[in-house]
């Protein structure tokens, strides 16, 4: 561990790990093949007070830093990545709110916060990484706004019940808003049947002339860009923290199968061909687990962190892919069987190159980080 936990903040890592032994580890495989979260562990998420773990505390949350938001996604990701990811799409959604929403935003949607999903939404069905593309729109009527428009590829889309919505104000401008999934107009659409993270849902969110008052705005007008960088940032440092989860998990699968599983009444794990692998999904762990603890320190100590919580996703992204196929490798026949967990872990991981960016994009930013840093 590259950072030094404050007590409040260890506290919170032992009581999150006890929770994840105890009630998320025993339905990990179940959520996968289910496709959902059985509703007693989704109603301990929100009892044990996960969703408000970043609201401030003047909101009825905890207000915890990324350092400890991050720490938890890595623990509940351990032993199972998709309660990780909705975790990660509630909280990066909810710092936007934080950042940017107003007073008045703030005070009616925060407390709503510690019980209800937020998402957040930018992509739509024509669109990819390339926002400016969009069509769903907000057009102006006195004190008002008319929303319109279909987003897609929601993480959290169906579940979450308040989304950030970036929608175009002018041809060459885009904007954020808030809105609520009780509001007039507002539908949720299908669900994507995606091969990983079986348990998070991905959806699409249509908005038919649904009315917002001015104060849904979130920052100024035209700053919806912004918005959606910093939700990108914001959340790959978390994607970054369910990689190395998924390492973890990986790890532990290997570790314990090769101490057991023997070759001529020798365990496999002292053959060197196995613990090359082992040794190879451990560097991959502790590598992805450095990168997006820093990116949470620089952005708990108001520094830059755009680039390293790029990397934190990016490197940590092929590691867990990689970590996962060693896994499968050590159990050999075994590893591809469905009744072992090593077969999701490659399918969740997969997931990972793609969400919050896909990789390709990743290596152009962190290039232009790079180049931009030796020109100063």
């Amino acid at each position: 561990m590259s950072v030094n936990l404050t007590k409040p903040q260890m506290m919170l890592h032992q009581m999150v790990t006890d929770f994840a032994d105890k009630k998320v580890k025993p339905f990990d495989m179940q959520i996968d093949k289910d496709r959902d979260y059985p509703k007693e562990l989704w109603e301990g998420i929100v009892n044990t007070g996960f969703l408000g773990l970043t609201v401030p505390e003047e909101f009825g949350g905890a207000e915890f830093d990324a350092i400890a938001s991050s720490q938890t996604v890595y623990d509940l990701a351990v032993r199972n990545a998709s309660i990780a990811f909705t975790l990660e799409g509630h909280y990066k959604t909810v710092d936007q709110v934080i950042k940017y929403a107003t007073p008045a935003l703030k005070e009616k949607y925060l407390p709503q916060a510690n019980h209800r999903i937020f998402g957040f939404s930018s992509t739509e069905p024509q669109g990819g990484s390339n926002i400016m593309g969009n069509t769903a729109n907000a057009v102006k009527e006195g004190e008002k706004w008319i929303l319109n428009g279909n987003k897609t590829m929601i993480t959290n889309g169906g579940l979450a019940e308040v989304y950030c919505v970036l929608l175009k104000t002018s041809p060459n401008e885009l904007s954020c808003f808030l809105v609520d999934e009780d509001m007039p107009g507002f539908k949720h659409g299908k669900r994507e049947e995606f091969i990983g993270m079986n348990g998070t849902p991905v959806g699409e969110i249509f908005l038919e002339n649904v009315v917002v008052t001015e104060d849904h705005l979130l920052g100024k007008l035209g700053q919806g860009v912004e918005i959606g960088d910093q939700a990108h940032y914001d959340a790959r440092i978390l994607m970054g923290a369910i990689a190395a989860g998924i390492a973890e998990h990986a790890l532990t699968i290997a570790v314990d199968y090769a101490k057991q599983r023997e070759a001529i009444d020798t365990p496999i794990i002292q053959l060197h061909s196995i613990q090359t692998k082992i040794t190879e999904i451990a560097i991959a762990k502790e590598n992805a687990q450095l990168l997006y603890q820093e990116a949470a320190k620089l952005k708990v100590e108001g520094k830059p962190y755009a680039k390293v919580a790029t990397m934190a996703k990016s490197y940590g992204s092929r590691a867990s892919v990689i970590a996962a196929d060693h896994a499968l490798q050590v159990l050999g026949g075994y590893g591809y069987s469905r009744e072992y967990p090593v077969e999701h872990l490659i399918r969740d991981s997969r997931a990972l190159q793609i969400a919050e960016g896909s990789l390709e994009k990743m290596m152009i930013e962190i290039t232009k980080e790079v180049v931009k840093e030796r020109e100063e």
